[in-house]
């Protein structure tokens, strides 16, 4: 948890990774739930910082259907993407909007 507020701590854009396995979906709220809590501490919110979501494990055969990752987890209708980091699916796509969300904060 300290690491995760030292990282939050000056950060200008966030990319919330989330674990696509269908097991994983109570982690993920939680996260997203903490990572909330740590950004209130630096008095930020998730409509305060530009944000996305990327959707790992895509790859995976027990991965959640699409509609109920964004069900879950994008209840503000941020940008999402799905990947696969074992492959690089996704990745520079995920980098791509996330750094155009940051710089269309900035001007």
């Amino acid at each position: 948890n300290a690491s995760r507020k030292l990282v939050l701590n000056g950060a200008d854009g966030i990319v919330f990774v989330a674990d696509s396995q269908i097991e994983k979906m109570e982690e993920n709220i939680e996260s997203l739930k903490n990572m909330e809590e740590n950004l209130a501490e630096y008095n930020m919110t998730l409509d305060s910082i530009p944000w996305i979501l990327q959707y790992n494990k895509r790859d995976l055969p027990n991965a959640a259907p699409i509609d109920l990752i964004e069900k879950s987890l994008n209840t503000r209708g941020v940008p999402s993407f799905e990947a696969a980091a074992y492959d690089g699916t996704g990745v520079f796509a995920t980098l791509k909007a996330i750094s155009k969300e940051v710089l269309n904060r900035l001007t």
